[in-house]
């Protein structure tokens, strides 16, 4: 025992000396927990849009129903609408950022109004045919020649050379508009709404109530920051711990060491309870700085720290078994990071899942560190222990694994 604790303090003393291994167990998740947080912090999302009003009075003012939806437009809380100058000619212009200085331009077109209460007046009239043709049978000869002669006051009423059909209002956009699809779909409801009501429809057939149950929406640090843990633990395991052993090999020291009494179950357990503190005290660094940074309040309990352990522990072993197959320290470092990476990009470390398409989703599923950062999130910051016993048995079964295979693989007598 004594042995087992002397050679984990000296683990310990050396990994602080080592730049490289302090920078990507610490610092790199650190830099990376703060980046990503403040990038991905969210909050409201605008759009911005400029807006040019063409349907213009006499003395240059919007008409009324044209100014009713630009209106309508700015009290609408994601989109940022800018008035573009009915001057600004846009008809021939190949680059509407270009010439306005925004991705997108909504046009409304002249006579916009005139064609709106025209359209609107149709629709109405076509209503209450539909409804006199239902009770058609139940007219008198009067009633009917009353209505016969409405129906010809209102087509004697429309402009000449009107056509039926709705007024085109135009969304301009550039080919590499990411927004420009979710722009669209709120002009849709905007014009909707819009339409209703010029039609004398105040209150619509069906509603949407929007009631929430279930979890809060993840901050970004929330999401983050068991992300980022995870990835520590794995950098540390599969990416620092085979260079260190694979350095031990090539300067010797892991020879002078099979000549003390030392045993090789004690030499890996030692490099496994080193890398187990070292994952147990990262992490309380990364919640203390999510904490006074961002204000997330995770606190681990037993379950998040036997779960951080396990993780270490699984993770540790597969880079001790990667270590007693390469023998050299850059080899080591970029096998560890052929595995590492993938997995961490493939496992939504760095994005949800639900952003990756469906087959890497699929492959996700399969990966222990997609459930690793899941389970190790739902015990610190939802206080969830649902499907947490499976990611418990995973990395139970892989540390068992990792570490038969350590012990195999791990040259110790044979360097004489």
């Amino acid at each position: 025992m004594s042995r087992l604790l002397t050679l984990t303090v000296t683990l310990l003393r050396d990994w602080t000396r080592n730049r490289e291994a302090v920078f990507f167990a610490l610092l790199f998740p650190l830099i990376l927990l703060v980046i990503f947080s403040v990038v991905f912090a969210g909050g409201p999302t605008e759009f911005a849009v400029g807006v040019q009003n063409n349907d213009v009075d006499a003395t240059g003012e919007p008409t009324a129903l044209s100014a009713t939806l630009v209106t309508a437009l700015e009290d609408t809380d994601p989109l940022d609408v800018h008035r573009i100058d009915a001057e600004t000619v846009l008809a021939d212009t190949d680059n509407v950022e270009e010439a306005t200085g925004y991705k997108r331009v909504l046009v409304i077109p002249d006579g916009f109004d005139e064609r709106v209460r025209t359209e609107s007046a149709r629709v109405r009239m076509a209503v209450i045919q539909d409804t006199v043709a239902l009770f058609e049978d139940e007219l008198s000869e009067s009633q009917r020649e009353d209505v016969a002669a409405a129906q010809d006051a209102f087509e004697a009423s429309r402009p000449e050379g009107s056509t039926a059909g709705p007024v085109r209002v135009t969304l301009h956009t550039v080919p590499d508009d990411e927004g420009a699809g979710a722009v669209g779909s709120i002009l849709d409801s905007v014009v909707a709404t819009f339409n209703d009501r010029s039609i004398g429809v105040e209150e619509p057939t069906v509603a949407v109530s929007a009631d929430e149950r279930g979890q809060r929406d993840f901050a970004a640090a929330d999401y983050f920051l068991p992300s980022f843990v995870v990835a520590m633990i794995l950098i540390n395991g599969v990416m620092t711990v085979p260079s260190a052993i694979a350095g031990f090999k090539r300067d010797g020291t892991l020879k002078r060491l099979a000549a003390t009494p030392l045993r090789k179950h004690e030499w890996i357990v030692a490099n496994v309870i080193q890398q187990s503190i070292l994952a147990v005290a990262i992490t309380m660094i990364l919640i203390a700085v999510a904490w006074v940074v961002f204000g997330v309040s995770a606190v681990p309990g037993p379950l998040s720290i036997a779960l951080i352990v396990l993780g270490a522990i699984a993770f540790t072993a597969l880079g001790m078994t990667l270590g007693g197959v390469v023998q050299n320290p850059d080899a080591a470092i970029s096998f560890g990071s052929a595995i590492a990476l993938p997995l961490m990009f493939v496992s939504g470390i760095f994005w949800e899942l639900d952003l990756m398409p469906p087959s890497l989703q699929t492959i996700a599923e399969f990966s222990p560190v997609t459930h690793f950062h899941r389970s190790l999130r739902k015990l610190m910051i939802l206080d969830s222990t649902s499907g947490v016993g499976w990611t418990f048995a995973a990395l139970g079964v892989l540390a068992v694994v990792f570490l038969a295979a350590a012990v195999h693989l791990t040259s110790w007598r044979e360097f004489d």
